[in-house]
Parts: structure tokens; sequence; C-alpha cells
């Protein structure tokens, strides 16, 4: 399950997580700041830094219970 950090600090930048799993073109974190929109409300974008990789996140959405972060490019292994 993730940590949604959005909901306790809206105006969270910066925050280290985890990759759990990896989604199709995307990740799962064990924590997120980003937003998965909602309500008429648009989802976060930003990016993604590990190993000396940088990664796009193009779309923050649910899927099956699942904040997904979906990447510009193929995802960092979990």
């Amino acid at each position: 399950m993730t940590d949604l950090l959005y909901q306790t600090d809206g105006y969270l930048r910066e925050f280290e997580a985890i990759v759990t799993e990896v989604v199709g073109d995307g990740v799962v974190l064990d924590r997120t700041a980003f937003y998965p929109g909602g309500g008429g409300q648009p989802n976060d974008v930003g990016r993604l830094l590990a190993d000396g990789g940088e990664w796009e996140v193009v779309k923050v959405g649910r899927s099956e219970g699942r904040v997904v972060h979906r990447l510009n490019r193929e995802p960092p292994p979990g």
C-alpha cells in the first residue's frame, strides 16, 4: 500500500521512495506526493530520479487500488 504524502502536505516537492512494483509503462511507489487526479482535479506530473537516471512522470492514476506513476520511457527496475 502506498503512503499518500499529498494528503498531509499538498506542497511537498521532493521525497524519497522505493519502487515496489513495475506495471507496464509505470511504477508503484511505497510513498508518493503525486496526486492521481480525480473530481475534476488534474493529476500531478514531475520526475523520478534513480541510479543516475531520470524519468518523466507523465500521468498518475489509480489502477486496482494502486497509485501508478506512468513514465515517458521504460521504468527503472523494481
